[in-house]
């Protein structure tokens, strides 16, 4: 008898684990609590934002690397589906309407914190030459190789977007930004400030390191060039250099 009671537990045990809800939160860059979403582009310090706002619970998306576009009609999508299978009475009067999910996704999407990080394109192609995770472009060709290929700002990410510039990120439909604040990577301390206060406090952020390959050498990305390379980046990523008011 003892036994069967203990398989008995067991099995309430493992009932109880398969029946307790799952927490589901949009992407890493998205904070409900904080109220704040982050675009994150990658190769621009991501990873160190992202683990710092990140919301305990499986992602909708898997991936972090949205557009703000993708993150404004994501989130439609995000809380159509937590309003879908919820109804347990008659007559149903608690399940918002399309409309309803629709204002609460454009309410939000409009008083949230929308910031992102940006880099310089010369540091950010060699931090993306030394990239190690999915694709290790140093072990297939040359840094002019790679150069005179690499011509989305997502090249070699698990999540491709095929985003020519860093921008394309942050605008809308008519090519407008519409973030309320895009930082330098390179001036990262000070941003630090800036968020915290035009957040009143609710995004505090630390000048953590994180993701950060050792073997990298984009603190001294000159090094890498020469003329053909310098002016391949330069021409390709011109948008971001007139934009962000880059210099080599």
């Amino acid at each position: 008898m003892d036994i069967l009671k203990g398989i008995h537990q067991k099995l309430l045990g493992r009932k109880e684990i398969r029946e307790k809800p799952k927490v589901f939160i949009f992407n890493e860059a998205v904070n409900f609590e904080k109220k704040c979403i982050f675009i994150a582009i990658p190769r621009t310090g991501s990873t160190t934002v992202r683990s710092q706002i990140k919301q305990e619970g499986n992602p909708f998306i898997e991936s972090s690397h949205l557009n703000i576009k993708q993150v404004r009609d994501g989130l439609y999508v995000y809380f159509l589906k937590r309003s879908l299978g919820n109804n347990i009475s008659f007559p149903s009067q608690k399940v918002p309407s399309d409309t309803e999910i629709r204002e609460k996704v454009s309410n939000i999407f409009k008083s949230y914190f929308k910031f992102s990080a940006v880099r310089n394109p010369w540091s950010r192609a060699v931090s993306l030459y030394y990239r190690k995770r999915n694709i290790d472009i140093r072990e297939q060709m040359s840094f002019e190789e790679f150069c005179s290929h690499h011509l989305f700002a997502s090249d070699t990410c698990r999540h491709p977007t095929l985003h020519r510039n860093q921008i394309d990120w942050l605008t809308d439909e008519n090519d407008q930004c519409i973030m309320d604040y895009v930082y330098k990577l390179e001036e990262y301390k000070i941003a630090i400030k800036e968020i915290e206060e035009r957040t009143d406090g609710r995004v505090k952020l630390q000048n953590l390191k994180l993701n950060v390959n050792p073997n990298s050498s984009s603190h001294r990305y000159q090094d890498f060039y020469n003329y053909k390379t310098k002016k391949m980046i330069e021409a390709r990523f011109e948008k971001d250099i007139d934009t962000f008011k880059y210099t080599f």
